[in-house]
């Protein structure tokens, strides 16, 4: 007879079956794994003994404040901070976004009045103008360099004015892979009187070590003057469990903005340093001892096996006819053939092999569809076989879910519009339906769809 704990566990297996295997190669996104079954099991059982620590009330739970000044440490080891510099772990990258972006606003407050602006390009990462519309901030959008992909720095200083806050680059932008003239901009900035933050969540544990391994890197951290805060996620090329994100600030002025402080209810002392109040441990826990089973060396390594996969795809993709659309400065390719239509049906075609890979919109001026792969260790054992169903992919016809897609797009777009949780070719279906309708009418759909999707 099987007992309540067994169904229940053996319920949530079923569930976890829904989901691609971490472990496998097959996804170019979301998950940053190492391939590493003892750092993986190490990992887990961090994070299991740390679940009932409450990191809300560090004078209670004094393990948590030891292992956020370490974690810290460590972090601010990477991106050469000072002692002027100060952080908070965050519970990921768009909690850090929304942070430094609070300490813009308060900062700008103390000095000025009216609405605060945020300068950045228009491949900064969706968490930017989050934030910005969570605290009621304004954000402007600079141009791209159409060949090289990054901010444009001429276009970012045009559009600093008394009412800019804060200027955001990315090193590297998610689309892209490419890192922002960041010290082009900060001489500016600061000239200015403008903070400037880096949104280094992609790069901020791997460029330093490409830099130890002799890869050219473009200074984006602290060793800029300008740079006024930084931000780095862990469960990113850290290859900690989610979610864990380090927000940098250059002064202790900047961190007071993102402490919220209440002593006047009748409660206890009420003072967050993040987002949240109450928040387990276990990911800043699971960060720490994964950051002292690799250390440096460690990350180099897996650093070296993450460029070797990515040039060894890179190479092949090219073969096939693929292109690159910016400098190869990253773990991070974006790729196109010559017309979009194939894009998209090789994305369709490699969709249906099981392989994750992103379709990325067009930008107007600067890129046509393209695919999108973030290279993590684990490809290192992949790219014969990734390479090989490219090729067959290529070769293919369009897949017959793909042809019913485009004849829905015609007949019946709504319909379409509800497949997009139950077809396998799931990209090409949104990439399609967002080509069809005006972008404020899809902003709409996207929103009633998730509604309706949420509803179980």
């Amino acid at each position: 007879m099987s007992s309540p704990v067994a169904d229940i566990l053996s319920t949530l297996r079923e569930y976890k079956s829904l989901d691609p295997k971490p472990g496998s190669g097959r996804l170019f996104s979301y998950l940053y794994e190492t391939g590493d079954p003892e750092l993986a099991r190490l990992a887990s059982e961090a994070y299991s003994m740390f679940l009932d620590t409450n990191a809300l009330d560090p004078t209670v739970f004094k393990s948590a404040l030891a292992l956020e000044r370490e974690v810290v440490g460590f972090s601010k080891s990477l991106v050469h901070a000072g002692d002027d510099v100060v952080g908070t772990v965050t519970y990921g990258g768009t909690e850090s976004i929304i942070l430094a972006l609070t300490a813009a606003r308060e900062w700008y407050r103390r000095r000025r009045h009216g609405v605060p602006r945020v300068v950045v390009p228009v491949t900064g990462h969706p968490s930017i103008r989050k934030a910005a519309w969570l605290l009621g901030m304004r954000v402007v959008e600079a141009p791209v360099d159409p060949e090289s992909k990054r901010a444009d720095p001429e276009a970012v200083k045009e559009l600093v004015d008394d009412d800019t806050a804060l200027v955001v680059l990315s090193a590297p932008s998610y689309p892209y892979g490419v890192v922002d003239p960041v010290r082009d901009v900060a001489e500016y900035t600061s000239d200015r009187g403008v903070l400037l933050h880096v949104d280094a969540c992609v790069g901020g544990f791997i460029l330093p070590f490409m830099e130890m391994l002799s890869e050219r890197v473009e200074p984006y951290d602290f060793r800029v003057e300008g740079v006024t805060s930084l931000s780095m996620d862990a469960h990113k090329y850290g290859y900690t469990p989610k979610g864990a994100s380090i927000l940098l600030f250059r002064g202790g002025e900047l961190k007071e903005g993102t402490v919220y402080v209440d002593l006047e209810w009748p409660g206890y002392p009420f003072i967050n340093t993040t987002i949240l109040s109450s928040r387990t441990a276990a990911p800043l826990a699971a960060a720490w001892a994964v950051f002292q089973y690799l250390g440096v060396e460690g990350y180099k390594r897996l650093a070296a096996r993450v460029l070797e996969a990515r040039d060894r795809i890179l190479s092949g993709m090219r073969r096939l006819g693929f292109r690159s659309l910016a400098p190869v400065e990253s773990p991070l390719l974006s790729l196109a053939l010559d017309s979009s239509e194939d894009t998209i049906r090789y994305h369709a075609s490699m969709s249906l092999k099981g392989w994750i890979i992103g379709l990325q919109p067009p930008l107007e001026g600067v890129a046509p569809y393209n695919i999108h792969l973030t290279i993590t260790p684990v490809h290192h054992g992949v790219v014969d076989e990734f390479i090989e169903d490219s090729r067959r992919s290529l070769a293919e016809p369009p897949p017959r879910e793909l042809l019913e897609a485009y004849r829905l797009l015609e007949e019946d777009p709504l319909r379409l519009a509800s497949m997009v949780g139950e077809t396998p070719v799931a990209g090409a279906v949104i990439a399609l339906l967002l080509a069809s309708i005006p972008a404020d009418l899809a902003v709409e759909m996207a929103r009633k769809l998730t509604v309706e999707v949420f509803k179980g």
